[in-house]
């Protein structure tokens, strides 16, 4: 059996991630790629979504910690 990994965002969602991150990383120079890894845990998908496309676009240079993306925002 393969081994099965718990993640904090719907599933649909952290394959967009997933594949918003190798798409980007095709994009990039080998010594500014993305790391998947350090974010595939992240709960706020919303918020890592929108900063890949901004990096895409040019306007952002790189990606928050990690921990930026497990903030919940108070209501």
């Amino acid at each position: 059996m393969s081994e099965s990994i718990k993640i904090n965002m719907p599933f649909d969602k952290w394959c967009r991630i997933q594949k918003d991150f190798e798409e980007l990383n095709s994009k990039l120079p080998e010594d500014k790629k993305l790391d998947f890894e350090k974010y595939k845990y992240c709960y706020n998908w919303g918020r890592l979504s929108f900063d890949l496309y901004c990096i895409g676009a040019g306007i952002k240079e790189a990606l928050r910690e990690p921990e930026f993306y497990n903030k919940k925002e108070i209501k």
